[in-house]
Formats: C-alpha cells, sequence, structure tokens
C-alpha cells in the first residue's frame, strides 16, 4: 500500500513539475523558411472538472487535479490525472485520491480512476463520465 501511495505523490510531483516546464517553455519547430514556428501539443495543468464514476462495487465523486494531456485536434485531447475524490464504498465515505487516464472531447471527460487497494486487498477501478468548466 505504502508503494502505490509513494507511486502516486511521485507521478503528483512529477506533473506539478512538468506543468511549469510546459507553460514556460513551447515547443520549437524549424522549419525550411528559417522561421520558428511554435507548436504546443502537451497541455499539462489543472483540470476545473467534476466527474461521477461507478465500479468495483464503488462509488467515487471526482474534482480536478492536475494532468498531462496530449492534444490531438483543438476539441480531443487524450492524458494522465489525478483526482482528489470521495469515495463510497461499504456504505462509508472516505477521501482519496485517484489516478486515471483521461480522453476529452471539448467539455466532457472519459475517465477510469484507479483508487489502490481496498481493505480486502482488492484493486478499485472504476469508470466514469465528467465535465470540464474551464
Amino acid at each position: 500500500m505504502r508503494k502505490i501511495i509513494k507511486k502516486i505523490m511521485l507521478v503528483g510531483l512529477l506533473m506539478v513539475s512538468i506543468n511549469g516546464l510546459a507553460q514556460s517553455s513551447p515547443v520549437s519547430v524549424n522549419t525550411n523558411d528559417s522561421n520558428a514556428k511554435t507548436v504546443k501539443n502537451v497541455e499539462a495543468g489543472f483540470d476545473g472538472l467534476i466527474a461521477a464514476s461507478y465500479g468495483s462495487k464503488a462509488f467515487g465523486i471526482n474534482v480536478g487535479g492536475p494532468s498531462l494531456k496530449y492534444k490531438f485536434t483543438k476539441n480531443f485531447k487524450v492524458g494522465v490525472g489525478a483526482f482528489p475524490s470521495l469515495l463510497i464504498m461499504d456504505d462509508k465515505a472516505q477521501p482519496r485520491l485517484a489516478v486515471s487516464p483521461i480522453v476529452e472531447y471539448k467539455h466532457f471527460m472519459l475517465i477510469t480512476p484507479y483508487y489502490g487497494y481496498n481493505t480486502k486487498n482488492k484493486q478499485i477501478w472504476t469508470f466514469g463520465l465528467g465535465y470540464k468548466f474551464f
């Protein structure tokens, strides 16, 4: 359990570090005509989203956290993020941090949060939908 928590914390720190780098230095691509063209296909930051997910006999209410995404088009992005969540399982609500792959189209997101292990040593995975406000 401690190894998973350490990995989650490491991913969070890595994402915050990448966020600082991505916002301060866009990628430059040199073209044949000697003009530098700025291309920013990698997006890192905090998502303003709310989502609900269900699975593994658990229900999660997720809010936006740090994320790292690759922008395929203006409206379609794929990446990974960390979501502070309220996990409701076995008639108990507890705060948990979830790590999830993200598929985003316009303001809607598909997420698959992973919460770690429960008390019976089973992995907790859920599947959900979210809405990004900004």
